[in-house]
């Protein structure tokens, strides 16, 4: 994997995964808001007559979600490479919270009060369940801020750091501590790239939506 081992390249992976993470589990979620407001399901294709058809968006979201989620997953454990704040890490809380939420506002709506309380509940819970294995604070920061700098130097942290996917760093070759412009790149191209993909997602998801 050498030739990934760039200042441009890790910068590069780190964009484009959580831009691609951000854009198809926005239509992921959208997609689960749609169904729920539904009753809960429905669908398309097929001889028969269906109930309740699916929107396009619905038919073209949910199959590409899945797939570009762990398509963005895999970007980010082969360029990034450690760099800027972990997606393989926090996929999981992303995925699964996100999805209870959606349950709890079905509820809130009156759609399947009692199944989408304990659905919601249930997601949530799968959700934070791995933030809870790190322990405490200090494991969660090699997650946010990465385990190399933009230079691929490797960070060094107070302890061992359990083990989260893999990624958390448990005593560096050399001594790098991570800075506040670190942090700030590590976060600010968090925010630039997951907002642009959840934007986008919107925008495509409405746009499939009219054209269906």
């Amino acid at each position: 994997m050498s030739r990934f081992n760039a200042p441009g390249w890790r910068l590069a992976g780190s964009v484009v995964s959580w831009l691609m993470f951000a854009f198809f589990f926005g239509g992921l979620f959208q997609t689960a808001g749609v169904v729920i407001g539904l009753g809960g399901y429905c669908a398309s294709g097929g001889p028969y007559v269906i109930e309740t058809e699916c929107p396009e968006a619905v038919v073209v979201f949910a199959p590409l979600g899945i797939f570009g989620m762990m398509a963005a997953a895999g970007i980010a454990l082969v360029v990034a490479r450690g760099f800027g704040v972990s997606l393989v890490a926090w996929a999981w809380p992303i995925l699964f919270v996100g999805l209870g939420a959606q349950f709890i506002a079905g509820a809130v709506g009156q759609v399947g009060l009692v199944t989408n309380i304990l659905l919601g509940l249930m997601f949530i819970a799968m959700g934070l369940a791995p933030v809870f294995f790190l322990g405490n604070a200090k494991a969660v920061v090699p997650t946010i801020v990465g385990s190399v700098n933009i230079a691929g130097e490797r960070f060094a942290y107070d302890g061992k750091a359990r083990r989260y996917f893999g990624l958390t760093p448990t005593e560096a070759e050399v001594e790098t501590v991570p800075t506040a412009l670190d942090w700030v790149i590590a976060l600010g191209l968090w925010v630039v790239s997951a907002g642009l993909g959840a934007w986008l997602s919107v925008l495509a998801f409405t746009a499939v939506g009219s054209a269906g």
